[in-house]
């Protein structure tokens, strides 16, 4: 006789998560905000399903990322052991926990459904080269063709249903993009491919047409167990639901005030909807806050409770601890990156290790001058999100073509540039535009201008994208030829790896890349108000779940900071004030005078002019910086 599983009360539940876990409703939702307790009741509800006999092969337990899957499984892995259950490897093996595309693929490999061909999996190296190999570019170069692909299959649309709603809309940029998808999805089939969209809607279309097949497979589970629910999509609710149709129980959780992902087609309709959606449906809620200390649990919920499509409730933090708040206004990009140099230096000389550090941010071209100015400093950095600084699209367009003009034969350059529109009339225009026997600097400034200028995005992005430009040109210049340039972008990528590798090091991130985790000490940099909430997005509500997501990361301390000049006057971001208006004066802390008096003075009028970055006119071994202004800085505009 196998060893007794473990009683859900052995699990160190608080008694509104053992509620959850012990639900008996057959739709059940539980709304976990911030530092809750989601994972440990996700693990709560799994052991038990044990506990009542459920067996390990029929409980699906989806997470969001693959990595979760793993932390999972060791999770349930230890519980288990500490209550004295035996754990075979087999057992492990065969606990279906994963992703849902994962799961999708699991399912379509052991039991494929009529009419699928073999495939191999692609993932997104596989698909960009695909995407080159048959110039599948949109014209307009600022939709990403993987992701408007990937955006159909969310949506679970064919190309012909794609192309059947570009024509009914008469929209020439959809019927462009409709026609594009038609012919990827021919190229993989052409080689065998599924990329991972595929996987979910060649799922989906098995189970809808073909009804044995669906009572097959959705007699494999008699639970289902959904992780960050608020992050589905209409083809992953459509599993779902398929995956239901012999009677298996749901159980989901996840926090609508923390729904990210609307560029990925989520959809919070599904989880303020659920209710209305599934059958004999229950909602419990997790209110102690574990995480973070009472102030930023105040101020938190201050922001998020001024959105109104939103389940309510409140969190009731189990730190009663008052620390403040930190406001820092500063003059200008330049100075807020050395302020974030002053945070992390300051708690790391207290005892803080780095690791224990984040500076997250909205957009990505913010974290670029934190990430140089840091870097040059010593600092130990992990860029997560928009990704290490030499990477970024007109970064690499800028040091690949300085490059190649330099040394027409390297071939490294040339890989840098990569392929696409956007590349093919940088090639055309450079050599009317850019004379190539100038000294390297002026060289580098001369690219950095036809980048900055050619086909850029419209727009907040086209700002960025400009800035980024003219940033990777200066650094280019200040280097003594292109030789000096490349062991200097090495350098810096070889200190990222160190900090990977030793992982003791400060997060710099994307908020969206952030979510999920968290830190003794946060940074949010660039709360300002053209940036949070961005001024490009439709969804002023999205926008205010990003701040909340970024401030409900920081469990002790949470610095604000803003500048006053960026690329053009900044107001701060509306959202400050939110913050500060469900706090106490003593919980919140200005960097200085000026920092409150930018915070509460008058707004700007909205015209703004445009304002290329300035290095700093110093020199640091690891990143060497100009030690002049460059003359060409007037002439930019």
């Amino acid at each position: 006789m196998s060893d007794p599983a473990p009683s859900a009360a052995e699990l160190p539940l608080d008694p509104e998560q053992r509620l959850a876990a012990e639900a008996e409703a057959r739709s059940v939702l539980v709304l976990a905000g911030p530092g809750t307790g989601k994972t440990t009741t996700l693990v709560g509800r799994y052991l038990h399903l044990l506990e009542r006999g459920a067996q390990p092969a029929r409980i699906f337990v989806s997470t969001f990322t693959a990595r979760a899957a793993g932390e999972l499984r060791e999770r349930i892995g230890a519980r288990l052991e500490a209550t004295g259950r035996g754990i075979e490897p087999e057992f492990f093996r065969r606990m279906p926990i994963a992703t849902l595309h994962g799961m999708a693929l699991r399912l379509l490999q052991r039991h494929p459904p009529p009419g699928c061909p073999p495939f191999k999996v692609f993932d997104e190296q596989a698909c960009a080269r695909v995407i080159a190999r048959h110039r599948l570019y949109l014209g307009d170069d600022v939709r990403k063709p993987g992701d408007v692909f990937g955006a159909y299959k969310d949506r679970l649309m064919d190309p012909a249903a794609a192309l059947a709603e570009a024509k009914a809309r008469n929209d020439s940029a959809l019927l462009e993009a409709a026609e594009a998808y038609g012919r990827y999805q021919k190229a993989l089939a052409e080689e065998g491919g599924f990329d991972f969209g595929d996987l979910i809607m060649e799922l989906v279309r098995g189970l809808e047409a073909d009804e044995a097949y669906r009572a097959r497979l959705a007699g494999f589970f008699d639970h289902l167990l959904i992780d960050e629910y608020q992050d589905i999509n209409p083809a992953q609710e459509r599993m779902l639901r398929l995956l239901r149709d012999q009677g298996a129980r749901l159980w989901a959780v996840g926090d609508d005030d923390q729904c990210l992902y609307a560029w990925r087609s989520a959809d919070p309709a599904f989880i303020l909807g659920f209710e209305a959606a599934w059958p004999d449906p229950a909602l419990y809620r997790l209110s102690c806050n574990y995480r973070s200390t009472a102030t930023i649990v105040a101020a938190s919920g201050a922001l998020i409770g001024a959105n109104r499509k939103r389940h309510a409730k409140d969190q009731v933090p189990r730190s009663a601890s008052r620390l403040a708040m930190t406001i820092a206004g500063l003059d200008d990009d330049e100075a807020e990156a050395e302020y974030v140099l002053s945070v992390v230096r300051g708690l790391a000389g207290r005892g803080m290790p780095w690791r224990e550090m984040a500076v997250l941010y909205r957009a990505g071209h913010v974290g670029s001058r934190i990430q140089i100015r840091l870097a040059e400093a010593g600092v130990p950095l992990v860029v997560r999100g928009a990704g290490e600084f030499w990477q970024l699209g007109p970064v690499r367009l800028v040091a690949g073509l300085a490059r190649l003009l330099a040394d027409p034969k390297d071939m490294d350059a040339r890989a840098m540039l990569g392929h696409g529109k956007r590349v093919d009339r940088l090639l055309q225009q450079a050599p009317e535009k850019i004379d190539a026997d100038v000294p390297w600097p002026a060289l580098c400034r001369q690219v950095g201008r036809l980048v900055s200028a050619t086909a850029r995005p419209p727009g907040e992005e086209g700002l960025q994208w400009r800035d980024l430009a003219f940033t990777a040109a200066d650094l280019a210049a200040e280097c003594d030829g292109a030789a000096a340039f490349v062991a200097r972008m090495e350098e810096q990528r070889r200190s990222l790896r160190r900090a990977e590798t030793e992982g003791d090091a400060v997060v710099l991130s994307t908020i969206h890349g952030a979510k999920g985790l968290e830190w003794s000490a946060v940074v949010v940099a660039g709360c300002e108000a053209d940036l949070m909430p961005h001024d490009s997005s439709p969804d002023l509500e999205e926008e205010r779940r990003l701040m909340y997501v970024a401030a409900t990361r920081a469990k002790r301390w949470l610095v604000l900071s803003f500048a006053a000049l960026r690329r053009a006057a900044a107001r701060p971001s509306p959202y400050i004030a939110e913050m500060i208006g469900g706090l106490d004066e003593d919980q919140v802390r200005y960097h200085d005078a000026r920092s409150r008096a930018l915070l509460h003075a008058a707004p700007l009028p909205e015209t703004r002019a445009p304002k290329p970055l300035r290095l700093r006119p110093e020199l640091k071994a690891a990143a060497p910086m100009r030690k002049g202004r460059s003359p060409s800085r007037r002439t930019r505009a």
